[in-house]
């Protein structure tokens, strides 16, 4: 064909790079079973967060010069490489528990990272989400909120979804996603639904997080707060549920111990040579405790590597 006529693959930026990442089948960790998985550690700033961050950022106002965002490390390195392509200063603000390769992940692309507690209300002073907010109205700068802003669950509802559809032909009969911010499940678990009512939706988090309730219908403690909830798996979990999750697409929602978590990423490097994060982990560890009651083909997502854990979970 002539140079001509070939379609080009150079993009114009990093941000043109996110997307289109590979599904494997886990063969050898759940043989006999159909279990696919979405590497979403393969975007270019290592996170399903890029995703995310791109979509926000294009229905940003015009003129920001500043960009800040409270996150357990992956939405900030997102954040960073967006704002280094952008030439936008860049704040995040981190929990206490957040590894030191995701800090410095983050500083490498150029953003300042302030170090926050996560053990406390929002409304508390030092709380990495109430310092985002504090910065943001400080500084002017414009604040991503992936908490609480419906930009996150709409980004895998126009973006990841799609995709997701397509590579599989639609042929998903449960999908099953780990819940942090809550906007991963609930833009993907919308579209699947509007798609085919069949598929079912299940959420995976640490023991005594919020979600789980929240889809039952139980009522929260009086402040809104799990109060004994607390897990070193980075990325899923909180301690009340957060303001873009959507209950009504979410079927059910089970929970995984911290050590089972943490044994299935070793389990996932070492049978299927996926080094993934965390919450990856917590994820795998739910999809096992789920198969006994599961027929037909189970498809999740794994949003980051365990290149950001080794000191951690390794």
């Amino acid at each position: 064909m002539p140079h001509s006529e070939r379609v080009s693959q150079i993009h114009d930026s990093v941000l043109d790079a996110i997307g289109n990442t590979p599904l494997v089948r886990l063969r050898r960790l759940f043989h006999g079973h159909d279990v696919v998985a979405k590497l979403e550690f393969m975007n270019p700033g290592g996170s399903i967060k890029d995703r995310m961050v791109r979509h926000v950022l294009r229905h940003m106002p015009p003129g920001v010069e500043r960009v800040v965002e409270s996150s357990s490390g992956n939405t900030g390195a997102a954040l960073a490489m967006a704002a280094a392509v952008g030439g936008l200063r860049c704040d995040v603000t981190v929990p206490e528990q957040t590894s030191v390769e995701k800090i410095r992940r983050m500083e490498a692309y150029g953003a300042v990272v302030h170090r926050g507690m996560s053990g406390v209300p929002e409304a508390h002073g030092r709380s990495y989400l109430s310092m985002a907010e504090r910065i943001a109205r400080e500084h002017g700068a414009f604040h991503v909120d992936q908490y609480r802003s419906d930009l996150n669950r709409q980004a895998h509802y126009v973006d990841t979804a799609p995709e997701l559809w397509a590579q599989l032909d639609g042929r998903i009969d449960y999908f099953v996603c780990g819940i942090g911010s809550g906007g991963t499940i609930s833009g993907i678990g919308r579209f699947l639904k509007e798609r085919d009512p069949r598929i079912v939706v299940i959420g995976v988090e640490p023991l005594h997080s919020a979600y789980r309730a929240a889809v039952a219908g139980i009522a929260a403690s009086k402040d809104g707060d799990s109060g004994t909830f607390s897990t070193v798996i980075e990325g899923v979990g909180k301690r009340k549920p957060c303001g873009t999750f959507d209950a009504a697409v979410v079927d059910d929602v089970i929970q995984v111990p911290d050590d089972m978590a943490v044994d299935y990423c070793h389990r996932l490097a070492r049978e299927e040579g996926i080094l993934a994060g965390g919450s990856s982990g917590c994820v795998a560890a739910g999809i096992a405790q789920l198969l006994p009651k599961l027929a037909g083909r189970i498809v999740t997502i794994f949003p980051d590597s365990g290149v950001n854990y080794l000191s951690k979970y390794f």
